[in-house]
């Protein structure tokens, strides 16, 4: 499941990574009303971060993976015989 934040470009501030689109623009919010008097940076943005580790998947992710390859390897094994 990815993760989003918040960068400033200007500030040179990331925000810490949350789960969904709209936490993300709950940060970039509070980060232009509080840094920047409501205006808009130039280049700020949210940035979409995929899982790329492991560690980082989520349960569901981690389930789904081991279930799709023990699955493969079910068919391989039945195939093989």
């Amino acid at each position: 499941m990815p993760t989003y934040s918040y960068r400033c470009p200007q500030c040179h501030t990331t925000s810490p990574r949350v789960r969904t689109h709209a936490e993300a623009i709950d940060e970039q919010d509070f980060h232009r009303d509080e840094a920047h008097g409501r205006h808009r940076p130039d280049g700020d943005g949210i940035t979409c971060h995929r899982t790329e580790r492991w560690s980082e998947a989520d349960t569901l992710e981690r389930w789904l993976t081991v279930i799709i390859a023990a699955g493969a390897l079910l068919v391989i094994a039945y195939k093989a015989f």
